[in-house]
């Protein structure tokens, strides 16, 4: 298969990328200008051809599985050779399904850029619906590129769409992780601005503006790592939680977040699995009744501890989390084993109190002050009550408890391996165990990336 000339048409359709597909060594973000997008309906169904991008199993599979899978609450025990080298932390840079990742996301970048393209000129549009859908492009390349830089680090940004396959066009050298980031947030300011005002009703599986807050929130807490964003990061995820648009679920009904029959309230922004032809094996390779089990809720291969066994006996959260079977653990997140529709949450309300939770300690430790509320909020939420600083007395002591209610609250949808790395305790929790260790953990670019772009440099020693 040449994915070398995807044409809009079929790409702007319902796209059911697999990672499987990924073998081919030559770019597969090419996008040929079919003259597609000419009035508000073909710029609908372009937009929309975007989301269905997030559909693809690097996005929405796989992209969930490796952070959780890279760490240390989930191992590997099924047939994917290339999955047992994320588990292990020793990574090859041919390595298909992180090929996937890096392809999809690029995919949905040029994607967008196609349209963001065509969308100034389209003069038979009105104002309103043009800005609504710029904005929605924009988060959703904002997004892509927050994914490439958490896997890898500084990349390529195209701006602009890939129409051409000379070698001036696909070669084009790494940007800074800072200048990735200011990309991100550059795209994301626009977005903002954008959706604030658009008038279109909100669907968690359409970007609104609090959407773009939340993804904001986040990137600054990623950005930390590097440069002082902490207020940045509080105060965005502040803005999502005083708009009062959104609602922690009450402690009993915690397992309705993740039910796909039905929206929570806690629900910003998912990946929406819902029509005849848009499914997900996530529940199959991760529920203890999935028919193709890859993985189980081990901490590692020696099987001497579960993610199980640090939740409390009375955290409402467990049930709903992981459960014990035949002797393992699974991910109780994901169900659907008969249709394959699993919502897969990209950004919810609990995640905005433990960002705030954390950026405040880190801007000042305050005894029970506005930090100690918000992660209050999550314990209380899981029905093990307020948080106080008679047992967390130090800043220390309550980046801590963040980094375990992160774990926990959070726990299979992706985030403890870049938790852990942007914090610097992976080297505390994780064995040093390979080459991705080496390359201050992070993942190698594809080897199908180095072979046709002859500016961009491979990470460490890969």
């Amino acid at each position: 298969m040449n994915m070398k000339y995807t044409f809009l048409i079929v790409i702007l359709s319902l796209i059911t990328f697999s990672s499987c597909e990924v073998l081919d060594v030559e770019p597969s973000n090419l996008i040929m200008d079919e003259d597609a997008i000419v009035d508000l309906k073909s710029l609908q169904f372009a937009v929309n051809g975007a989301y269905n991008q997030l559909q693809s199993t690097p996005f929405a599979e796989d992209g969930i599985i490796f952070g959780d899978l890279a760490a240390d609450n989930w191992i590997h025990v099924g047939s994917k050779k290339e999955y047992a080298q994320i588990d292990n932390n020793q990574l090859l840079a041919t390595n298909i399904y992180v090929e996937g990742i890096w392809n999809s996301c690029y995919d949905e970048i040029n994607i967008v850029n196609n349209i963001l393209d065509k969308l100034e000129a389209l003069d038979n549009v009105e104002e309103v619906d043009k800005n609504y859908y710029k904005g929605q492009c924009l988060f959703l390349r904002g997004l892509s590129y927050s994914v490439l830089v958490k896997y890898f680090g500084g990349v390529p940004l195209r701006l602009e769409p890939t129409k051409s396959t000379d070698q001036a066009s696909l070669n084009i050298a790494r940007a800074s992780v800072l200048e990735t980031y200011n990309q991100i947030l550059s795209d994301l300011e626009d977005a903002e601005l954008l959706l604030s005002e658009s008038g279109y009703n909100r669907n968690p599986s359409f970007a609104d503006v609090y959407a773009v807050k939340a993804l904001m929130a986040r990137v600054y807490l990623y950005m930390s790592e590097f440069e002082d964003h902490w207020q940045d990061a509080a105060d965005k995820a502040n803005e999502v939680i005083e708009s009062h648009n959104f609602s922690l679920e009450d402690s009993t009904s915690y397992g309705d977040i993740f039910d796909e029959s039905s929206v929570s309230k806690e629900i910003i922004f998912q990946i929406d699995f819902k029509n005849d032809d848009d499914n997900n094996a996530i529940a199959d390779w991760t529920n203890a009744n999935g028919s193709r089990i890859e993985v189980q809720a081990w901490d590692s291969k020696e099987k001497e501890s579960s993610i199980y066994d640090v939740f409390e006996s009375n955290d409402y959260r467990l049930d709903a989390t992981v459960i014990e079977a035949s002797g393992n653990y699974y991910s109780e997140k994901y169900g659907d084993l008969t249709e394959g529709k699993d919502n897969v949450i990209l950004f919810r309300l609990a995640e905005m109190y433990l960002i705030r939770a954390e950026a405040l300690n880190e801007i000042s430790y305050v005894v029970n002050g506005d930090a100690f509320d918000m992660l209050s909020a999550i314990t209380k939420r899981a029905g093990l009550g307020a948080i106080s600083a008679a047992s967390y007395p130090t800043s220390n002591a309550f980046r801590l408890a963040v980094e375990q209610q992160r774990r926990l609250e959070l726990a299979f949808e992706g985030h403890r391996f870049f938790d852990l790395r942007r914090t610097g305790r992976i080297d505390d929790i994780l064995p040093s165990t390979g080459n991705m260790d080496d390359n201050n953990w992070l993942f190698p670019i594809p080897q199908s990336e180095i072979d046709t772009n002859e500016l961009i440099e491979q990470n460490g020693n890969y």
